[in-house]
């Protein structure tokens, strides 16, 4: 395996674990998020690029629905904070 295949594994097993301890819902704007876990669910409060420390960090990660994870990581805090309940 190489090495960006395992840290990729570990990423998908983080998420996993974070999975089934939260509830499956939207930080956000409360949207139920299913029961399957889907990568665009797990979003990293401060980005992967600038703090490469809190990669697997789960203090770090929060569940959002797709319009709010699309929000947050393009659109700008205020079209983000729009969206919220």
């Amino acid at each position: 395996m190489t090495m960006s295949k395992k840290k990729k594994g570990s990423e998908k097993k983080m998420f996993l674990e974070i999975w089934d301890e939260r509830e499956h819902i939207c930080t956000n704007c409360g949207k139920h998020l299913g029961y399957e876990p889907r990568a665009h669910y797990f979003s990293h409060i401060k980005g992967k690029g600038a703090y490469p420390e809190l990669k697997y960090n789960k203090d770090n990660i929060q569940l959002l629905c797709m319009e709010c994870h699309y929000a947050y990581d393009f659109q700008g805090l205020d079209k983000f904070k729009s969206l919220k309940r």
